[in-house]
């Protein structure tokens, strides 16, 4: 089957579809992007998807092209043309050639998910990235296409054998992963970065955290060392296409048995039964 893009409320094939050479998302990575899973032929969480969008471009000064309710009835045109059951959504707008005067370009595009069963049997190996979080950055709290900086991260992670790289930032704490927000846990305590470390605060890491209320277990949002995670109990990482994916090795080094724990299992599940 032929992939079909949404481009600027046009359908076309993937093929055909093409944005202007000038456009400052092209030139300069000016632009937010929104990763989102369908589940059953569903957007899962696109109101929360399509609300950080609308405050990335606020906060960048860009224009959104259409009404959130009319964004949201592309993604769904999307979906149904693509014939997606599972997998993965991007929704792309670029700042265009006239940022902040007239709307950008806009891309919704599917693809298969890269997670398997297998990944969450086994859980994931990760090592730290060789770059440095700037925790002082203002986009770094935003999905821009500025995103080169994760790119390398991810092929740095492959070459070494890796499913993620994890990212310190510039004072030596715990940040994010490069497509991940990462968790641990401690004596039944879940603790995660706080936003302030240099880390995008993803929907499902707050999910996360809201399911980790609803279930009793204490959860912490602070400044976490190297050291303390190589200690933990248990790791996990989050995305919205992943949700919840164990997290077994650092580098070679086990974290807790070095198999996927079970509060990390309990959270799995809940935030599966939660917006499934």
């Amino acid at each position: 089957m032929n992939t079909v893009i949404c481009i600027n409320g046009q359908f076309l094939p993937a093929s055909r579809a093409q944005v202007p050479a000038l456009d400052q998302g092209f030139l300069y990575g000016y632009g937010l992007f929104e990763t989102i899973l369908v589940r059953g032929g569903q957007p899962v969480l696109l109101e929360a998807h399509l609300k950080r969008l609308e405050k990335g471009c606020t906060a960048l000064g860009m224009a959104l092209p259409l009404l959130l309710t009319e964004l949201g009835s592309l993604v769904h045109q999307t979906i149904k043309l693509n014939d997606t059951t599972d997998g993965a959504l991007r929704l792309t707008l670029s700042a265009g050639t006239a940022p902040g005067e007239a709307a950008g370009n806009l891309v919704i595009s599917t693809r298969p998910l890269p997670y398997s069963t297998p990944d969450y049997q086994k859980g994931f190996r990760a090592g730290w990235s060789s770059f440095r979080r700037n925790e002082q950055s203002p986009l770094v709290k935003f999905k821009t296409l500025n995103y080169l900086e994760n790119v390398l991260a991810k092929k740095e992670a492959r070459e070494r054998g890796w499913d993620e790289a994890l990212f310190l930032n510039t004072a030596g704490y715990v940040a994010e992963g490069a497509v991940s927000n990462i968790f641990l846990v401690k004596n039944g305590q879940v603790i995660t970065p706080s936003p302030d470390q240099g880390l995008l605060p993803g929907i499902m890491r707050q999910v996360v955290l809201e399911t980790c209320r609803r279930l009793g277990i204490a959860a912490q949002e602070r400044p976490v060392s190297p050291h303390e995670l190589l200690d933990a109990d248990e790791c996990f990482l989050t995305n919205s296409l992943m949700m919840v994916m164990p997290l077994v090795k650092i580098y070679d080094r086990p974290i807790g048995s070095g198999q996927p724990g079970v509060v990390t299992e309990e959270i799995k599940m809940a935030v599966r039964d939660h917006i499934s």
